[in-house]
This record gives structure tokens, sequence and C-alpha cells, in this order.
């Protein structure tokens, strides 16, 4: 399989499939929306007209004032030309054509007070980059072009258009644009030199004032760290993915357990949402109705809060020996947090691998069952495999859990082991016998995986194993 910097250069640019998915999500809650909409206006006639008449009086308004900010940009600023700054012009057709443009899209410098750095502007299909007049390209700010180019290439400012009616569903249109944005990162950042990737990346986010006196490598230690849940579910209405998500779409290894989390939450809310929207747009709910609609979801959310992790969890995690052997005895083994996770999850989390062993063996002897599952559908094994926990890994697979075993969405060990991006549990799990050409519900084999991550390490490993088995 190509790389992704040979697929752009050849004009092969796919979207993410996050992307796409949020896109018919959102297709389907515009659809929807427009349904609802005409059933609402036959349903209040004359009112319902005037109020159609209204919303596009706002919408001509709105309008209006785009297109006059627009030509105001157009007629006072500079067209970049090959007269006009010509080696910012032929850095850019470079870029375009490396894009897949089959000409250089219309580009403007200007002194406009709102325009602070590189941005996509204009009406329907007639759009332009527009630049601040004293924009300097280089390898860093070169990035912000890149991006913005690839949102030409994708029309995504014409599909955000077309599918603002969908967009009241919560959290959905923030999800697509954060996936709109992922695509503009990995195809802007494919285009760069792999040294140059990260910087780039920073000092668009932090802005050349502070860029200038940026301690790189502590800012870096500093979004390494793993977000608190508050931080994670804050994504979820943010446009923008956060920090740590760009780094490690540029190649750093950042905490990526968290974000799974709100993305679980997210999708369930979309389709309760949109289930809810389906009913809507057929009948007339009344207040009676929609009491008692609510009262189990607002039962289940109590009795989950309810759940948090026990002292043998805690201890597990962050204890000494002597405290986790004395809790053990006395512990309920079948006790779950508000994850799902039971104690024995809590073991593949450890950091230390100090006395593993005979803890695993108290825990298995108390009652822990290897079988459970939590809230993301994890037996306690493939926690240990996704959290790059080797020696447990080790210890499970001498217990005699199958090598090759896939879950619901066709995951093996392997395929988790890629997602958890821990290079010692894939050698591991490759030395002792796991089929890398096993593919998942997707028709993603590990390598496909750990190529779409940009895991190089893993991909050697992988590829390896691959040519011996040819």
């Amino acid at each position: 399989m190509m790389d992704e910097t040979e697929q752009i250069k050849q004009g092969n640019q796919s979207i993410s499939k996050r992307e796409q998915l949020y896109f018919w999500l959102l297709l389907l809650s515009t659809l929807m929306t427009g349904c609802g909409l005409v059933i609402g206006i036959l349903a209040l006639g004359t009112i319902g007209i005037a109020l159609v008449g209204m919303l596009v009086l706002l919408l001509v308004l709105i309008w209006m004032r785009q297109w006059i900010r627009v030509m105001t940009i157009r007629t006072d600023g500079i067209f970049l030309s090959e007269k006009q700054q010509p080696v910012v012009y032929e850095q850019l057709r470079q870029d375009a054509k490396q894009l897949g443009f089959w000409k250089v899209p219309e580009v403007i410098l200007t002194h406009h007070r709102t325009i602070t750095r590189p941005r996509t502007m204009g009406l329907f299909q007639k759009y332009m980059l527009v630049l601040p007049a004293d924009y300097k390209l280089d390898e860093t700010t070169r990035f912000e072009i890149l991006r913005e180019l690839v949102h030409l290439k994708q029309n995504h400012e014409e599909k955000r258009m077309l599918l603002l009616p969908g967009s009241w569903v919560p959290f959905l249109r923030s999800a697509y644009v954060r996936a709109c944005e992922e695509t503009a990162d990995r195809l802007a950042l494919a285009q760069l030199e792999e040294e140059n990737r990260i910087p780039a990346l920073v000092r668009s986010v932090v802005g050349p004032a502070i860029w200038n006196r940026l301690d790189l490598t502590d800012y870096i230690e500093e979004k390494q760290q793993t977000p608190s849940l508050a931080m994670t579910l804050s994504e979820l209405f943010r446009p923008q993915r956060s920090v740590s998500r760009r780094l490690m779409t540029a190649g750093l290894k950042t905490p990526s357990r968290a974000p799974r989390l709100a993305t679980g939450l997210f999708v369930s809310l979309s389709y309760v949402v949109l289930a809810s929207l389906v009913f809507f747009a057929t009948t007339f709910a009344t207040p009676g109705w929609l009491t008692n609609w609510t009262k189990p979801v607002e039962q289940a959310v109590g009795s989950k809060q309810d759940l948090g992790e026990t002292k043998l969890m805690a201890a597990i995690q962050k204890g000494t020996l002597d405290e986790i052997n004395k809790l053990i005895p006395t512990s309920d083994m079948k006790a779950v947090d508000a994850d799902g996770d039971t104690a024995l999850h809590y073991l593949g989390y450890r950091k230390s691998s100090e006395g593993l062993k005979g803890v695993f063996d108290a825990l298995l002897a108390a009652g822990s069952d290897v079988d459970s599952v939590n809230e993301f559908g994890e037996r306690p094994f493939i926690t240990a495999v996704y959290s790059n926990n080797k020696e447990l890994v080790e210890l499970y697979l001498k217990r005699g859990e199958a090598i090759n075993q896939q879950d619901d969405e066709k995951y093996t060990p392997l395929h988790h082991a890629v997602e958890g991006e821990g290079t010692q549990t894939v050698k591991l799990l490759l030395d002792q016998g796991a089929d890398p050409a096993l593919k998942n519900a997707d028709g993603y084999t590990p390598l496909m995986m750990a190529q779409e991550y940009e895991l190089d390490d893993i991909i050697v490993l992988l590829k390896q194993t691959q040519t011996q088995t040819l």
C-alpha cells in the first residue's frame, strides 16, 4: 500500500472515515429536518408561510452581509500572481498541483482587520483563499495555507452551508467540522517534511507572537499528558480537535484512549436525537409523553453516577503491592466502575510490572472473570493488549487466551495492539503466532491501521512478518 504522501501526489485523496460518517449523519438530519419543516408549514397554514418568509429574509440579509465583505476584500486586495510576489505564487502553484487542483485557486492579499491568518471565503461556488497582507511564507506558515487549500479541494465550505438545517442536532455539526479539520491536517502535513510537521502545527495553534518565545519541548510534554474526563467531554462542543489529537496526526504519540469515550457518547446521543426527530416528524409530542420518555434516561444517568472505582481498583492502579494484597480477599471481584471495568481490567492499566504475576493469580483465585466486558466491549485481556502491558499479555497467553480471537467488530488482539500504539505488544503477538492478514469488520488489516495512524515502528514489524509468511 502506498503511503499517504504518494497518494496525494498522484491525486488519490480520500477523506477520513469519520468525516464520511458524520457527513451522512448530518445529511440525514438535514433531510429529516426539511421534511419536518414541510409538515410544520402545512400544519400551520398562513402562519407557516409567514415564518418561512421571515426565514428567507433573514438568510438574504446574512448573504448580503457576506457578499459585501467578499466584494470589499476583492476590490481592495492584491491578487497573487506571477507578477505579484512570484516566489509565493510559485510555491502555491506547486502545492495546488500536488493537491489535485487543475489551476491555482484565486488568492488575495488583504489588509482587512478581521483577516489575521489564511482563510477560505466566498459565495456558493466562487471561493477564494485570503491571506493577511504581511503574511510571510515559510515551512511553518505554509501549513496553514495547505490546510485552506484542502478545504477548497474537499468543498468543505459548500457542504457546511448545505447541511446547515440539520446542524441543530447536539454535537453533530461540531463533530463533522472536527472531522473536516482532521482531513485538512492529514493532507496538509503529508506535504511537509517530517521534521517540519510538529513545529508547523504548533505554530498554527499558538500564533506567531507566542511561537517566537515558546519552549516547544515543554509544550509537547504538557500536551502528552492524559486528558481529564472533563477535557475529553468538552471536545464534543469544539469545532477543532484538541492539540494532543492533532499532534498525534503529525506523528507524535499522545494518549488516545480517552477520546473513545467522547466518540461513543457522541454517536449514542446522535442516534437518540435522530430517532426522536423521526417521531416528531410524524406526530406531535405532548408534554406528558415527553416527561414519560425522559424518566428512564434520567434514572439511567442517576444510577450511572453512583458507580465509581472501588478501593481495590484505585490500589491496583496506583497503590503498593501490600495495599493490593490486603484488599483482594475482602473485595467484590464483580464490582465495576462507570466504564464497566472490573479490578482485572484495572490491572491492564497498571504502569508498574513489579509483582504483576502475583496480583494476577490472586485476582483469578478470588473469582475475577476473564470474560467480563466493559462499556467499550473489551475483555480484560484486550485491555492489557490495548494498554501495551506486555508482561500481563504474556500471562494471559500462557493461560490459554486465543491469539487470533475476534470481537464483535472482528478486531483481533493484533488490531487492538496497533490501535494502542504498543510496539512491544505487537512484537510479542507476532512472535506468538498472531495472524497479521486477518481483517476487521471495516476490511482493515493491522498493517492498514498502522499505515493510517502513521506508526512507523509497527509498520516495519508487520511488513517483516508479512514478508516471512509469503
